[in-house]
């Protein structure tokens, strides 16, 4: 059968998707003799459900096509005001039933830049996104307008004002502009090593001094209160330089890592404190006791983890009273509002920069190598509405602020507060 999914209500044209599943179901089923199956959903539960019945029904899918919005790790469901995202965990536990020959399409922005590879490798098929944002056009070669009269509605890859500037959407409105056609990926005869493995001696060399990273040490300095008698975890620890820096005032810290060789870097900056101990994750589950931790943090490091399966985790390890912060970077065109703080962050910046030579001089040496240009391949940023979204949902009432400002990035800070304080921390895993 081929399946054909498109998403409802997350964000703006959800009614245009209907159309472009409606377009697709009819010239699909004039090529196809098989069974097309066409189905609005709203949140990713449902869709769980449509694989889970193909699978009982032993059935197997020939194609399946998703229509809708998408974030850097993939469709994106749910509403803004609260997003569901499959996690890379939990697209892995999918019951997926694919035909030996079958294909994957995500008619999204942005899947083809990491999701669709990462898909093709966890359902073994063949499957194809987009590199560009996607739009709406009435023709599917050419970009061209749709208006309520319009018969056929596709949606597909095209520059534009966000990827190319008004140059871009210049020549998307002038009546030449191509549609991008979709990019495949075929699943790789092993799975990549995504971790900071390959990198991990260039970015021991780096971070020695957790506080040359001064926005983010002078936030998380106003936000840690007393940590005296406290149990602090650092998610995404790298090689322990913030947990080197808070065992003085902490009774004890324990770093988590995916990477076994920064764990080992980790181990040896902290082998003189012996209330700091490593621990290696190897999936979205925390290796502690119930109510066993004080603060969770995570720096630099959120965007990489598997969101919801580990912040049912960390409701878990917390005790009452506990909290969560976050600090991490996203991708966003800065604001003309913004140009005062990114001229105040470009002075700091420099002034940095020839204050402390060698750590500049390393940070270049890391950031040009071709080991770690790889590990981004298979590690994307995420966007700020992503993050914004994802944590102002999860914890109502808390708010996230931007605490540094780039040309097309920021630093995201998030404060959780009181967990006791928070009525209603929902999760959409399991």
């Amino acid at each position: 059968m081929i399946l054909i999914v498109y998403t409802t209500q997350y964000r703006k044209g959800s009614d245009v998707f209907a159309r472009i599943a409606a377009t697709m179901t009819r010239e699909t089923t004039e090529r196809y003799s098989g069974e097309v199956r066409c189905e609005g959903i709203v949140g990713k539960r449902e869709l769980t459900e449509l694989f889970s019945e193909i699978a009982v029904n032993h059935q197997q899918l020939d194609e399946f096509h998703f229509i809708g919005h998408a974030g850097m790790y993939g469709p994106m469901y749910g509403t803004v005001d609260y997003p569901e995202q499959y996690s890379p965990y939990e697209w892995k536990q999918l019951p997926l039933s694919f035909a030996p020959n079958g294909k994957a399409y995500f008619h999204c922005c942005r899947s083809a830049r990491w999701f669709a590879a990462f898909f093709a490798q966890v359902a073994g098929v063949e499957t194809f996104g987009y590199h560009w944002y996607t739009t709406f056009s009435a023709d599917k070669k050419i970009f061209k307008r749709i208006n309520d009269q319009s018969e056929n509605v596709y949606g597909a890859g095209c520059i534009g004002k966000k990827s190319h500037g008004w140059k871009g959407s210049l020549k998307k409105y002038s009546g030449t502009c191509e549609l991008e056609e979709l990019k495949s990926f075929k699943p790789a005869a092993s799975e990549p090593d995504a971790t900071y493995n390959r990198v991990a001696q260039l970015y021991d060399a780096v971070f020695q001094d957790i506080k040359v990273r001064k926005d983010e040490w002078q936030w998380m300095e106003q936000h840690f209160g007393d940590l005296s008698g406290k149990t602090v975890i650092d998610i995404g620890c790298g090689n322990g330089a913030l947990l080197k820096e808070l065992a003085p005032r902490i009774e004890k810290g324990i770093g988590l890592d995916v990477s076994s060789g920064i764990l080992a870097r980790a181990e040896t900056m902290n082998q003189a404190n012996e209330n700091i101990s490593f621990k290696q994750l190897t999936g979205p589950v925390l290796p502690l006791e119930d109510h066993s931790v004080d603060v969770v943090l995570s720096l630099l490091s959120f965007r990489y983890l598997d969101w919801d399966p580990l912040m049912d985790e960390i409701k878990r390890v917390l005790k009452p009273g506990g909290k969560v912060m976050i600090i991490d970077m996203v991708t966003v065109p800065v604001k003309l509002r913004e140009y005062p703080n990114l001229l105040r962050s470009k002075w700091m910046h420099y002034r940095q920069k020839y204050s402390n030579r060698p750590f500049y001089d390393k940070l270049q040496q890391l950031v040009t190598h071709p080991d770690w240009k790889e590990m981004l391949r298979y590690n994307p940023i995420r966007a700020e509405h992503e993050m914004k979204w994802y944590l102002e949902s999860r914890f109502p009432g808390r708010k996230v602020q931007k605490i540094n400002v780039g040309w097309n990035s920021c630093i995201l800070a998030f404060d959780s507060g009181n967990i006791e304080q928070i009525q209603d921390i929902r999760l959409t895993y399991p």
